[in-house]
């Protein structure tokens, strides 16, 4: 029973999660076409674009933790299939990782690389290897316990 009202409360936590990314990144996308209009020799509103792209894996997190969530509420938390969630979770980051790579050379490609877009595409990749660690290593750990349980019920 605690499981499941674990899974209900991480549950609620990503639909807020989904919910706040789409206040967040609706404004946005109006501020990059506000932008575009105000400035129509300049290219920097194409941030938008790496911007989309973000948004999308963020939200490919959200389903795997709900998939995730949904294993723990059937008491099922370390299972191979949270392993994989896990480690799907990691290489999403890793994705967002190199987004913000390209979204940092085409800033420079374009001639617009200014210091604050700089210093939070710097921000964002340090969260994303943070991220990437975090789910790596759980998807590890969870593996190990799932394995460790396998062989006790095996022995039983």
């Amino acid at each position: 029973m605690k499981q499941k009202k674990i899974s209900r409360w991480l549950k609620a936590m990503i639909l807020m999660l989904a919910v706040l990314g789409i206040l967040f990144f609706g404004p946005l996308t109006c501020f990059a076409f506000q932008y575009k209009a105000e400035h129509p020799g300049s290219l920097f509103w194409t941030f938008i674009f790496f911007s989309w792209y973000t948004a999308l894996l963020c939200y490919a997190v959200l389903i795997e933790f709900w998939k995730i969530c949904t294993e723990i509420g059937r008491d099922n938390s370390f299972s191979m299939e949270n392993a994989i969630g896990l480690h799907r979770m990691g290489m999403c980051a890793v994705a967002a990782e190199a987004g913000f790579l390209a979204r940092f050379l085409w800033f420079l490609l374009i001639h617009e690389l200014r210091p604050w877009p700089v210093l939070l595409i710097v921000l964002e990749m340090l969260l994303c290897l943070i991220f990437v660690t975090l789910c790596e290593a759980l998807s590890k750990l969870t593996q190990n316990a799932y394995e460790v349980k396998r062989e006790n019920e095996l022995t039983i």
